[in-house]
Protein backbone atom coordinates (compact mmCIF):
# COMPACT_ATOMS: atom_id res chain seq x y z
CA UNK A 1 0.00 0.00 0.00
CA UNK A 2 1.45 3.34 -0.95
CA UNK A 3 1.99 6.00 1.66
CA UNK A 4 -0.39 8.36 -0.14
CA UNK A 5 -3.41 6.02 0.09
CA UNK A 6 -2.86 4.68 3.60
CA UNK A 7 -5.96 5.15 5.75
CA UNK A 8 -8.07 6.29 2.84
CA UNK A 9 -11.07 4.29 1.70
CA UNK A 10 -10.85 3.53 -2.01
CA UNK A 11 -13.45 5.29 -4.13
CA UNK A 12 -16.23 3.15 -5.49
CA UNK A 13 -17.09 3.04 -9.17
CA UNK A 14 -20.25 4.98 -8.30
CA UNK A 15 -18.24 7.84 -6.77
CA UNK A 16 -15.92 7.99 -9.78
CA UNK A 17 -18.84 8.53 -12.15
CA UNK A 18 -20.65 11.83 -12.69
CA UNK A 19 -24.17 12.38 -11.43
CA UNK A 20 -26.96 10.88 -13.47
CA UNK A 21 -28.42 13.06 -16.21
CA UNK A 22 -31.74 13.19 -14.35
CA UNK A 23 -30.05 14.37 -11.13
CA UNK A 24 -28.18 17.06 -13.08
CA UNK A 25 -31.42 18.21 -14.76
CA UNK A 26 -33.27 18.32 -11.44
CA UNK A 27 -30.57 20.38 -9.75
CA UNK A 28 -30.25 22.65 -12.78
CA UNK A 29 -34.00 23.26 -12.94
CA UNK A 30 -34.15 24.08 -9.24
CA UNK A 31 -31.33 26.62 -9.56
CA UNK A 32 -32.70 28.28 -12.70
CA UNK A 33 -36.16 28.50 -11.10
CA UNK A 34 -34.69 30.29 -8.10
CA UNK A 35 -33.19 32.89 -10.43
CA UNK A 36 -36.54 33.26 -12.21
CA UNK A 37 -38.27 33.80 -8.86
CA UNK A 38 -35.81 36.54 -7.93
CA UNK A 39 -36.05 38.16 -11.38
CA UNK A 40 -39.84 38.29 -11.06
CA UNK A 41 -39.57 40.29 -7.83
CA UNK A 42 -41.08 37.43 -5.83
CA UNK A 43 -37.80 36.30 -4.33
CA UNK A 44 -37.14 35.22 -0.79
CA UNK A 45 -34.21 34.17 1.34
CA UNK A 46 -34.45 30.56 0.11
CA UNK A 47 -34.01 31.68 -3.50
CA UNK A 48 -31.06 33.85 -2.50
CA UNK A 49 -29.44 31.04 -0.52
CA UNK A 50 -29.84 28.78 -3.54
CA UNK A 51 -27.96 31.24 -5.77
CA UNK A 52 -25.23 31.71 -3.18
CA UNK A 53 -24.90 27.93 -2.90
CA UNK A 54 -24.47 27.65 -6.67
CA UNK A 55 -21.96 30.50 -6.70
CA UNK A 56 -19.76 28.92 -4.04
CA UNK A 57 -20.19 25.35 -5.29
CA UNK A 58 -19.11 26.58 -8.73
CA UNK A 59 -15.97 27.99 -7.15
CA UNK A 60 -15.22 24.86 -5.12
CA UNK A 61 -15.88 22.50 -8.04
CA UNK A 62 -13.95 24.47 -10.61
CA UNK A 63 -11.02 25.01 -8.29
CA UNK A 64 -10.38 21.25 -8.25
CA UNK A 65 -11.80 20.26 -11.64
CA UNK A 66 -10.72 23.05 -13.96
CA UNK A 67 -9.19 26.44 -13.35
CA UNK A 68 -11.69 29.28 -13.12
CA UNK A 69 -10.59 31.92 -15.55
CA UNK A 70 -13.35 34.35 -14.65
CA UNK A 71 -13.11 34.86 -10.90
CA UNK A 72 -14.10 38.49 -11.55
CA UNK A 73 -17.57 37.34 -12.64
CA UNK A 74 -17.95 35.28 -9.47
CA UNK A 75 -16.91 38.29 -7.39
CA UNK A 76 -19.35 40.58 -9.25
CA UNK A 77 -22.19 38.13 -8.71
CA UNK A 78 -21.29 37.75 -5.04
CA UNK A 79 -21.24 41.52 -4.55
CA UNK A 80 -24.58 41.97 -6.33
CA UNK A 81 -26.22 39.21 -4.32
CA UNK A 82 -24.95 40.87 -1.14
CA UNK A 83 -26.45 44.19 -2.30
CA UNK A 84 -29.77 42.43 -2.87
CA UNK A 85 -29.63 40.88 0.60
CA UNK A 86 -28.95 44.29 2.15
CA UNK A 87 -31.85 45.85 0.20
CA UNK A 88 -34.20 43.10 1.34
CA UNK A 89 -33.08 43.60 4.94
CA UNK A 90 -34.12 47.26 4.61
CA UNK A 91 -37.56 46.26 3.33
CA UNK A 92 -36.85 47.09 -0.32
CA UNK A 93 -37.51 43.59 -1.61
CA UNK A 94 -35.25 41.18 -3.42
CA UNK A 95 -33.81 43.03 -6.40
CA UNK A 96 -31.40 42.00 -9.14
CA UNK A 97 -30.19 44.35 -11.86
CA UNK A 98 -30.55 43.21 -15.47
CA UNK A 99 -26.78 43.25 -15.96
CA UNK A 100 -26.15 40.97 -13.00
CA UNK A 101 -28.90 38.57 -14.08
CA UNK A 102 -26.83 37.86 -17.19
CA UNK A 103 -23.75 37.16 -15.05
CA UNK A 104 -25.77 34.90 -12.73
CA UNK A 105 -27.09 32.98 -15.74
CA UNK A 106 -23.48 32.54 -16.88
CA UNK A 107 -22.56 31.12 -13.45
CA UNK A 108 -25.60 28.81 -13.46
CA UNK A 109 -24.69 27.46 -16.90
CA UNK A 110 -21.10 26.93 -15.76
CA UNK A 111 -22.34 25.04 -12.70
CA UNK A 112 -24.62 22.92 -14.91
CA UNK A 113 -21.64 22.05 -17.08
CA UNK A 114 -19.42 21.21 -14.11
CA UNK A 115 -21.93 18.89 -12.45
CA UNK A 116 -22.63 17.15 -15.74
CA UNK A 117 -19.12 15.68 -15.86
CA UNK A 118 -17.48 16.05 -12.44
CA UNK A 119 -17.18 12.76 -10.55
CA UNK A 120 -19.54 12.45 -7.59
CA UNK A 121 -16.63 12.42 -5.18
CA UNK A 122 -15.58 15.86 -6.45
CA UNK A 123 -19.13 17.13 -5.93
CA UNK A 124 -19.10 15.66 -2.41
CA UNK A 125 -15.74 17.31 -1.69
CA UNK A 126 -17.13 20.65 -2.88
CA UNK A 127 -20.25 20.16 -0.75
CA UNK A 128 -18.10 19.37 2.31
CA UNK A 129 -16.05 22.53 1.67
CA UNK A 130 -19.27 24.55 1.39
CA UNK A 131 -20.48 23.15 4.73
CA UNK A 132 -17.16 24.01 6.40
CA UNK A 133 -17.33 27.52 4.96
CA UNK A 134 -20.90 28.03 6.20
CA UNK A 135 -19.87 26.92 9.69
CA UNK A 136 -16.87 29.26 9.69
CA UNK A 137 -16.57 32.96 10.47
CA UNK A 138 -15.41 33.75 6.94
CA UNK A 139 -17.46 36.16 4.84
CA UNK A 140 -16.57 34.51 1.53
CA UNK A 141 -14.53 31.62 0.16
CA UNK A 142 -13.69 33.58 -3.00
CA UNK A 143 -10.20 35.04 -3.35
CA UNK A 144 -10.11 38.85 -3.17
CA UNK A 145 -13.73 39.07 -2.06
CA UNK A 146 -14.70 42.48 -0.72
CA UNK A 147 -17.53 41.22 1.48
CA UNK A 148 -17.24 42.59 4.97
CA UNK A 149 -14.45 44.99 3.98
CA UNK A 150 -16.60 48.05 3.33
Amino acid sequence: MSRKNRGRTPLTKEMLLPMSASAVRKLSLENHLMLAVLKSGQGNKDAMVSLLRVLYMTWFLSERTEPVTDVATLLDVESSLETSIEAAAQGLGWQLSDEIVSAIEHVLLGFDRLISYAPKYRYQEAWDRLCRFVASERQSPLPDSQLGKV
